[in-house]
């Protein structure tokens, strides 16, 4: 199965010509044959009509599913560019038309590509509660508190001859004091979000011998590093990129670390002590 969707002013034109009828009902799914420009048929697939602006992106948009192989595709692509104002989308276009179109703010907008780009469950479970709004809804709580102590403080100001309540002030700035706290606590998290994003580097260093390449193994569940009772048989780093839990690790096998007189060993134990810094 293979989805074209067209998003802009010529949506419509292209559902037309390419079915040669009308526009289906929107948001419905409807059968239709799909013509080449010479009368032929493409493929026999699903189209559905979304008209601006409740769709993806806020523009009209329609969408073509069709059965995936490679020659459909293909004439599927080599049509719908003979339709006048559509060109291929870049990377990520319908997103920022959705976010200008406000649609999407751009912690959403950052949130959906970062499920896109989501290799493992925990990167997946983090980026879909930014793109559903979490941090969205964090930012407005904030923003909703400080217009509030500044609407309390420009009226301490205007109508200081007045009656005001005299713990208004330092009420505010208890409320002030509270919202930094929060957002000092909320930079500082140790970089949770952005390590489970990016996933974890955990080096395995050791004596040799004691089974860091035998440990490294059980964690790939294959043959990746030598094992060996001879001393010094790893000397170079071995890098193995892993998902254990849910959670992207690259785990990193090394050189065992010992005194010697060996050159190339030598180096493999500077390469895993800067590895492991």
């Amino acid at each position: 199965m293979s989805v074209f969707r067209v998003s802009g002013p010529a949506a419509a034109k292209a559902v037309q010509d390419l079915t040669g009828r009308p526009l289906p009902e929107a948001r419905k799914a409807v059968i239709r044959d799909l013509a080449a420009s010479d009368g032929t048929t493409i493929d026999r697939g699903l189209v559905l009509w979304f008209q601006a602006p409740a769709s993806f992106t806020g523009e009209d948009v329609a969408e073509f599913h069709i059965h995936g192989g490679p020659a459909i595709i293909a004439a599927m692509t080599a049509r719908l560019a003979q339709v006048p104002g559509l060109s291929p989308a870049d990377p990520g276009e319908f997103t920022r038309q959705a976010f200008a179109n406000g649609k999407l703010d751009l912690t959403e907008a950052e949130g959906l590509a970062d499920l896109i780009a989501a290799e493992t469950e925990q990167q997946r479970r983090l980026a879909l509660r930014q793109m559903q709004g979490g941090l969205k809804e964090l930012y407005a709580g904030w923003r909703a508190e400080l217009v509030r102590a500044g609407a309390h403080l420009e009226a301490c100001i205007d109508f200081a001859d007045e009656e005001i309540p005299d713990d208004l002030m330092p009420a505010i700035r208890e409320k002030v004091a509270s919202l930094s706290k929060k957002i000092h606590v909320h930079q500082n998290d140790h970089r949770r979000g952005e390590i489970v994003r990016d996933g974890f580097t955990i080096v395995i260093l050791g004596a040799p011998n004691v089974g860091k390449s035998s440990l490294l193994n059980a964690l790939a569940r294959r043959d990746v590093a030598i094992v060996s009772p001879t001393p010094g048989t790893t000397r170079d780093l071995i890098e193995v990129h892993l998902d254990l839990g849910g959670y992207a690790v690259t785990v990193i096998d090394t050189a065992g670390l010992r005194d010697t007189p060996d050159e190339i060993e030598g180096e493999g134990i500077r390469r895993a002590r800067a590895r492991a810094e």
